[in-house]
Order: C-alpha cells, then sequence, then structure tokens
C-alpha cells in the first residue's frame, strides 16, 4: 500500500512538471523572439498600457527611447526610456 502511494504521488509530481514549466519555457522563448524583433519605428504596447513608437535602442544597457505621443493633443510628444522588460507587446 505504501509504495503505490509514492508511484501515485511521482506521477502528479511529473505531470505537474509537464504542465507548469513547459508552458512557461515556451511563452518565454516566444516573448524574447518578440524582443529581438522590436526595431526602430515598431509600435510597442509598454506594462504600464501606454502605446508608442521606437524611436531608439540601445543595445549595451538594453534600454529603450520610445516616443508617446497623444491623441487628438496639440502637445508635442513625450519621449520615455524604458528597460527592455518594460515592453509587454508588438503591435
Amino acid at each position: 500500500m505504501n509504495w503505490q502511494m509514492i508511484i501515485v504521488l511521482g506521477g502528479l509530481f511529473v505531470c505537474m512538471i509537464l504542465f507548469t514549466v513547459i508552458p512557461n519555457s515556451r511563452r518565454r522563448k516566444k516573448q524574447n523572439q518578440m524582443m529581438q524583433s522590436i526595431t526602430t519605428g515598431d509600435k510597442v504596447l509598454t506594462i504600464g498600457g501606454f502605446i508608442g513608437t521606437v524611436v531608439e535602442y540601445n543595445s549595451d544597457t538594453m534600454r529603450y527611447v520610445v516616443n508617446i505621443a497623444r491623441e487628438g493633443d496639440d502637445e508635442p510628444p513625450v519621449n520615455v526610456v524604458l528597460i527592455r522588460d518594460a515592453i509587454r507587446n508588438k503591435i
């Protein structure tokens, strides 16, 4: 009876690993590919919800300069410096 419980717990542990680790590694790989494809002129969505255009990228510091323009406003656009992980999606 005791060895059967160990086998069941081991099987549950293997299933837990398969359902958590593998999808997370796929998501991380897809995110890295998206980050590698961002170039100057691309529209991006930040984790704060801002939408802007990439003006420049510094590969040494891994920082993007993003131009955030407000639609329907005559104010000049704002340039924001973002770290690489602050970009959620490429639009």
